[in-house]
């Protein structure tokens, strides 16, 4: 008995030990090699590209990821690791490129200008790779989608999906609203990003977008002359040729972008994203047998994943574990473009959209929009304000969808002297708002052309005001010569939102001529970025004539 005994124990121990080596390869196995190197452009500049690949002769999948953020250094394995085997166990290997400029590679930063060019290069080496197995993905929100949205027009017959959140195709809402230059977006992160290797600009801090003229302000803080900037600022009108032509800085390239691709993409944005707008009017203008195999997701978040969880009534965090800054919840997408699987979060040809106050998510076939408008008279009488351009510009925290910054409460009303507020009557009843909301202002100035802000708040009952919406127009906006002194009649169309308000709950409108997050409006007839010599206004709105308008369900 001891010797049969003892050979079973010798056989066990012979199992275990089979079965750790097995466990131990296995896991060795499961863990992807990390790899980094300089990949030659068409120019011969070098691209830092670092990422996973199999061991051994495995074929896989990849994902790609383009960003002009890095630092410069290289990125280390544990970070690589950490996205690269939860996405290899899935079958996909990550591969990451430092855009030209950028991080650890060669060359110069310019947004927007080399990345067809790099992307199609960086494609084209990945197919000479022995791990590839003919299958690529696109990752990437913001700046990282655009530098795939560059070529995906030129449909790559082996990308087989995307995930492109948080920035649509039309460069012109990078960069401006209704003519005037957005700060709060381009403006400032143009000074973080644009030739952020260069080591001999001068970066002059004290040049600020707020002097005039505008167009003096790249040689003021770079120290040098730039066509791309240039052609940007000096292009306010949206009809303006040049936002279609091949200059450097139109972004003319991107525009079909989603209309001639072809493959699933997964568009997710956020309320409080300034990119909302123009990634629902990419799904508004395309035609249904192409966006079939596509999905819009629209959350409350704002640019940078936040969602304010301080809210009243509000959740901090996506229902039902959907938080898409999760990467794994991108390979449920590509799951679905290589094998059909269902994406239960993302079905292809619908848009969800989160409810906020109501905090479920809604499903349609197209944007959503209420059926029954609720027009709502601003207030009573007429109020008047200076606007002075050379004065430091109102701050509003946050932004309702047009430049960074997202939902945050709002300071009291009439906190300025050239802020104009107004106090709507509690609502009467529940009102479940969709789609677009939109504002009618009966304005005056004394000058020949100036600019009107409008910022739309709401009291949930707590005795906080929290931002829904804001935008800013001017009164040749639409191309006609004003009159001063004569009343007119200004339109506003708010970025599309999804929200409930409760019996009880109070919107404030806040009416001024500036924003901090906008370039000053001179006060004067033409092109503002050239005006050097700004007027002072007295500018006015007749509240009674003035209406906002809700579009409901």
């Amino acid at each position: 008995m001891k010797r049969i005994s003892r050979g079973r124990s010798v056989v066990a121990a012979a199992v275990v030990a089979a079965v750790a080596v097995f466990v131990v390869f296995a896991a060795f196995s499961a863990v992807p090699e990390v790899f980094e190197e300089m990949v030659p452009m068409r120019d011969g500049v070098k691209l830092y590209t670092c990422g996973s690949r199999p061991r051994g002769n495995k074929k896989m999948a990849v994902a790609i990821l383009r960003t002009p953020y890095a630092e410069e250094q290289p990125m280390s394995k544990a970070t690589m690791l950490a996205t690269a085997v939860p996405a290899f166990l899935r079958g996909y290997l990550c591969v990451m490129q430092h855009c030209r400029g950028s991080g650890m590679s060669e060359g110069e930063f310019r947004p927007f200008e080399r990345e067809r060019e790099d992307g199609l290069d960086m494609l084209a080496w990945i197919r000479r790779q022995p791990w590839y197995n003919g299958e690529i993905f696109l990752v990437g929100g913001s700046y990282h989608s655009s530098a795939h949205w560059a070529y995906l027009g030129d449909n790559p017959p082996d990308v087989k999906g995307a995930v492109l959140p948080i920035m649509d195709v039309d460069r012109y809402n990078a960069d401006f609203r209704n003519g005037v230059f957005k700060i709060g977006l381009f403006g400032d992160w143009s000074k973080l990003v644009y030739m952020r290797k260069d080591k001999t600009l001068k970066r002059d801090e004290s040049a600020k977008l707020t002097d005039f003229p505008l167009s003096d302000w790249v040689q003021r803080y770079f120290g040098v002359e730039e066509r791309s900037f240039m052609n940007v600022i000096s292009h306010p009108r949206r009809d303006d040729p040049f936002w279609r032509s091949p200059e450097p800085g139109s972004g003319a390239g991107y525009r079909r972008a989603f209309l001639d691709s072809k493959i699933p993409v997964l568009l997710v944005t956020g309320a409080y994203d300034p990119f909302c707008e123009g990634m629902c009017e990419m799904w508004r203008e395309t035609p249904r047998e192409r966006t079939a195999n596509c999905a819009l997701l629209i959350d409350a978040y704002d640019h940078d994943g936040r969602r304010r969880a301080e809210l009243k009534g509000t959740k901090g965090d996506f229902p039902g574990g959907e938080r898409m800054s999760n990467p794994m919840k991108f390979l449920d997408w590509f799951d679905y473009c290589r094998t059909g699987k269902p994406c239960d979060f993302a079905p292809p040809g619908k848009v969800r959209s989160y409810v906020l106050w109501e905090n479920r998510w809604i499903e349609t076939d197209s944007l959503p929009e209420g059926n029954t408008r609720v027009d709502l008279c601003v207030g009573e009488g007429t109020r008047s304000w200076t606007y002075d351009p050379k004065r430091p510009l109102p701050e509003f925290p946050g932004s309702g969808g047009l430049c960074f910054g997202g939902m945050l409460p709002q300071p009291e009303p009439g906190f300025r002297d050239d802020v104009v507020s107004f106090l709507l009557p509690p609502v009467e009843k529940r009102l479940d708002v969709r789609g677009s909301m939109e504002a009618s202002l009966c304005v005056s100035s004394d000058c020949d052309d100036t600019c009107f802000y409008v910022r739309v708040s709401v009291d949930k009952g707590d005795g906080r005001w929290y931002l829904l919406r804001d935008d800013i127009t001017t009164l040749g906006a639409d191309g006609a010569d004003y009159t001063p002194g004569a009343w007119k009649n200004v339109s506003y169309r708010f970025p599309a939102f999804a929200f409930r308000l409760e019996k009880g709950d109070r919107l404030r409108v806040d009416v001024a001529s500036a924003c901090s997050q906008f370039a000053p409006h001179g006060n004067v007839k033409g092109n503002q970025s050239f005006v050097r010599e700004p007027k002072t206004a007295r500018n006015s709105i007749n509240a009674s004539k003035s209406r906002l308008g809700l579009f409901v369900d």
